[in-house]
């Protein structure tokens, strides 16, 4: 199996930034539409709303795996524990990354704001055209 590095992850979810999260509700699995926000210190940061299920889940089971595909068809995993951040620093580069959230949550102090990040795990990169999958521990 080819070694894959953290970058080849981020450059791909940089271009990709709309894939699937999948989270456990209740011993079952909850996928939902999501996007990939930010890598900075040798985390992958998302964001999410305290009102929202997907926040009570991710409290209950911080564990989560979130995939994107490109056009191409080539599909990025990656999984492991999320921890949430509450610096403000990272918070308002979050909440600067897309013109949705900045007018979702207006400040990085706004308490529904929710980031969290993952640093350790697995990733996978894969494709239909036969070659092996590519994987890292981080």
């Amino acid at each position: 199996m080819e070694e894959l590095t953290m970058m080849e992850i981020v450059e791909f979810l940089k271009k990709n930034v709309n894939g699937n999260l999948a989270t456990i509700d209740h011993g079952l699995p909850r996928v939902r539409p999501f996007g990939f926000i930010l890598y900075e210190d040798e985390k992958l940061y998302f964001c999410t709303n305290s009102l929202k299920d997907v926040y009570k889940q991710l409290i209950e089971v911080p564990y989560i795996e979130y995939a994107a595909t490109s056009k191409e068809m080539v599909t990025v995993r990656i999984s492991g524990k999320i921890y949430f951040c509450d610096d403000i620093e990272i918070k308002g580069k979050v909440l600067n990354v897309f013109d949705s959230i900045k007018t979702g949550y207006k400040t990085a102090d706004n308490p529904i704001f929710k980031v969290f990040y993952l640093e350790h795990g697995t990733a996978s990169i894969s494709d239909f055209s036969g070659k092996p999958m590519k994987k890292i521990s981080f």
